[in-house]
């Protein structure tokens, strides 16, 4: 057995150990089509870091898989944002692109999915922007987010809604939310997150919010290497950009992305 296929493995068992395998449902679509022309759509946790969009094409640049005027990845997000804010700006983007998209991504707001007050509203905006996204004869996918630092049941309450949203509607699930959770477990020394500024305490000493769920530039940079497991079908391990991280750590996310991609859609 390889080293590679002893990880996979690792990560089977711990799924399987935490009971995650049992409880999530099974993904319907397991690949597609590789889109050159990318639409992303969410809130911060995509725009942190100048934007999950730039992190992914990097890393098909660095791949050597960039078409220049035929790859093109975008970014569209409305900051604290759910999906029914994009019920109507997406389909605008879709009829004024100069030329189709072939995917959109849709990243919801971190709790709408799993939250009793947003999820039906949640549901109902992945179906109008599915519909959408149809008629402009591209493909809908879904960003399955992570939960907040230390909230591993949150992450999976996330993963299974947004495999059942995924599923109704047929359409690609990128298991960024899993990925987060593995690397949590199997790379505690990376730090995923930054916390948000509250304010400042009585000594000029910042403060910050109690619920840490932004991506640091670790966090971002093993979303992007997520989808480019996921959409090129591929391992990232190798590729040369690191964004800012070291290459011993930007090698570690890389090839949990792929083994947890792999897993995932196994």
């Amino acid at each position: 057995m390889t080293f590679k296929q002893q990880v996979l493995c690792l990560i089977l068992l711990s799924w399987h150990c935490s009971g995650l395998a049992d409880t999530l449902p099974k993904p319907i679509i397991k690949t597609l089509d590789t889109p050159p022309r990318v639409l992303f759509v969410g809130n911060s946790f995509s725009f942190y870091n100048n934007g999950i969009h730039n992190h992914y094409s990097a890393l098909l640049r660095a791949a050597n898989k960039w078409q220049t005027g035929k790859s093109y990845a975008r970014l569209n997000t409305i900051s604290g944002g759910a999906l029914s804010e994009h019920v109507v700006s997406v389909p605008h983007l879709l009829q004024a692109a100069d030329k189709p998209y072939d995917a959109v991504v849709l990243q919801g707001h971190s709790t709408e999915p799993v939250s009793q007050n947003k999820k039906a509203a949640f549901i109902q905006a992945v179906q109008q922007l599915d519909a959408s996204i149809k008629k402009a004869k591209a493909r809908t996918i879904l960003f399955m987010t992570w939960g907040y630092a230390g909230e591993a049941a949150m992450t999976e309450a996330l993963a299974k809604a947004y495999i059942e949203a995924g599923n109704r509607i047929q359409a690609l699930v990128v298991p960024v939310g899993l990925a987060f959770m593995q690397a949590q477990q199997q790379f505690p020394d990376i730090n995923l997150y930054v916390k948000d500024v509250l304010g400042v305490n009585q000594h000029g000493e910042l403060t910050y919010r109690k619920e840490v769920k932004h991506p640091s530039s670790a966090g971002t940079y093993l979303a992007a290497c997520v989808f480019y497991a996921s959409l090129q079908q591929a391992s990232p391990l190798g590729l040369a950009f690191h964004a800012d991280l070291d290459p011993e750590t930007a090698a570690k996310l890389q090839d949990l992305a792929w083994q947890v991609t792999q897993a995932f859609f196994a």
